[in-house]
C-alpha cells in the first residue's frame, strides 16, 4: 500500500470513528428502586460525554416567572396556562388547567447538551423542544418518568454534534399536577467539530485535517516524480 494510500485509509478511519457517536444520545437515572441507573450515576454518564459544562443550582431569591437566574439562564412561562416559579432552590411547575406544564430556557450561550433534576412528575411523560440556533430545525427528545411519587430522576441528552441552542423548551405532562426541576446543566459535547463560543477546531477535527492536507501533499509529490 503505497504512503499516500495508507494516509487517506486513516483519514477516512478517523472520519467513521468520530461518525460512530455522531447521533443524539439520552441519558436517564432514577431514585426508584430498581431503576437501572441511579439520579448519579446517570448524570456522571452524562457528564463524561461532555468536553465543558457548566450547573445552573438556582439558588437565589424566590420570584414568579419569568426570572434570570444567577447563572445568566432565563425561565420563562409560554403562556399555555401552567406556571412555573423560582423557589429559591429549584423551579416549582403547577399544570393549574393546562394539559402539561411548559416552560422556555434561554442560554447565554450556545450549548450542545442539557441535563436537569426532576422532581415528582409521578410517571407523566418530559419533552425537551430544541431549536437549532443556526437551522431553526426543531427537534424534540422525549422522556417517560418513572411510577411513583416523590421519585428524583436525572434527564440529559448530548446533541448532534452540529447541533447547538440557545433556547430550549420543556414540557412536563405530570399527572398530579406538580413538578420541580432543578441543576439545569449545559454543555459542549467531546464530538463537536467546532464550537461556536471558541470556533477554534477541537483536537480530533485538526488530526482530520491534516491527514488530509499531507495525504494531498505526498500525493502531488508523487504525480511531480512521475512527471520528471
Amino acid at each position: 500500500m503505497s504512503t499516500t494510500t495508507k494516509l487517506l485509509a486513516a483519514c477516512a478511519l478517523s472520519m467513521s470513528i468520530a461518525g460512530a457517536y455522531a447521533a443524539p444520545v439520552l441519558f436517564q437515572g432514577s431514585s426508584n428502586a430498581g431503576a437501572t441507573f441511579t439520579v448519579a450515576q446517570a448524570r456522571t454518564a452524562w457528564q463524561a460525554a461532555l468536553v465543558s459544562f457548566s450547573n445552573d443550582t438556582l439558588t437565589g431569591p424566590a420570584s414568579a416567572a419569568p426570572f434570570t437566574s444567577a447563572a445568566g439562564n432565563t425561565y420563562a412561562q409560554t403562556g399555555n396556562g401552567s406556571t412555573i416559579r423560582a423557589t429559591g432552590t429549584d423551579i416549582a411547575g403547577d399544570r393549574v388547567n393546562a394539559g402539561l406544564i411548559q416552560f422556555d430556557v434561554t442560554f447565554p450561550s450556545f450549548v450542545n447538551a442539557v441535563g436537569f433534576d426532576v422532581f415528582d412528575n409521578d410517571g407523566g411523560g418530559m419533552d425537551l423542544l430544541l431549536t437549532d440556533a443556526f437551522t431553526n430545525i426543531v427537534t424534540t427528545f422525549s422522556f417517560q418518568s418513572a411510577l411513583g411519587s416523590n421519585v428524583t430522576e436525572f434527564f440529559g441528552v448530548v446533541f448532534d454534534p452540529s447541533t447547538f441552542i440557545s433556547r430550549l423548551r420543556v414540557s412536563g405532562t405530570d399527572p398530579g399536577g406538580l413538578t420541580n426541576w432543578d441543576n439545569f446543566t449545559t454543555g459542549v459535547g467531546r464530538n463537536v467539530v467546532v464550537d461556536p463560543n471558541n470556533p477554534v477546531p477541537v483536537p480530533g477535527s485538526l488530526l482530520l485535517v491534516g491527514l488530509g492536507l499531507v495525504a494531498l501533499a505526498a500525493q502531488q509529490k508523487a504525480r511531480a516524480v512521475a512527471k520528471s
